[in-house]
């Protein structure tokens, strides 16, 4: 019998400035139970309608894992294995859900914000 240990996910965002787009931390850190879903949020400013939002973690080795994209002009639900977003562009934030948490869940997650430039 096993009991479900204890996970702890670390969020951090870049808090930065580019074409007059920002990203900001919501939620610092978040702990459950193996098998147990998480959510991590993420909001951001931004003066384009159209833009891409990334979802990343860091390994403990420091190598970035792309997780999950959405794209700001579409309305489904992105899903990629165990990852989904729930992407509200009114509100502008964007949350990232892990179902059936794992240990190797327990990693920093970086939200980023792309946005294309186009020069004059």
């Amino acid at each position: 019998w096993l009991i479900p240990e204890i996970l702890g996910f670390i969020f951090q965002s870049f808090d930065f400035y580019l074409h007059m787009c920002k990203v900001t931390q919501v939620q610092s850190t978040a702990s459950t139970q193996e098998g147990e879903e998480v959510t991590l949020d993420c909001s951001y400013e931004t003066s384009q309608n159209l833009y891409h939002l990334f979802w990343y973690k860091q390994l403990l080795s420091g190598e970035m894992i792309f997780l999950i994209r959405q794209i700001s002009s579409s309305t489904r639900t992105e899903r990629s294995s165990r990852y989904s977003v729930v992407f509200q562009k009114s509100t502008k934030s964007i949350r990232l859900v892990i179902s059936a948490s794992q240990l190797e869940d327990s990693v920093k997650y970086f939200c980023v914000l792309w946005e294309q430039t186009h020069s004059v």
